[in-house]
């Protein structure tokens, strides 16, 4: 069951890669969190593995293949990690 969404941009005022978690229905639990050294693709193993471990502090998981590229955001639907099967 997708929860809400997470989605990785660049803020380029501050030259940082920021993964940020989407409110739930309730409009709580939003997050933020900065990817250093982040490259900019979520599919290098490296950078995959980095966004995996910060969700996963969250209690979410990305949903398997669902990471999409929207004007170079990357944007992916998330499951709590008490709800993955």
């Amino acid at each position: 069951m997708t929860v809400r969404l997470a989605r990785i941009t660049y803020e380029r005022h501050l030259r940082v890669w920021r993964l940020r978690l989407d409110p739930d229905a309730t409009g709580a639990g939003d997050k933020v969190g900065d990817l250093i050294g982040f490259s900019g693709n979520i599919h290098h193993p490296d950078d995959e593995l980095k966004v995996t471990m910060l969700l996963a502090a969250w209690d979410v998981r990305p949903e398997p293949g669902g990471w999409r590229d929207e004007d170079g955001t990357w944007v992916v639907p998330v499951v709590r990690l008490s709800q993955a099967s």
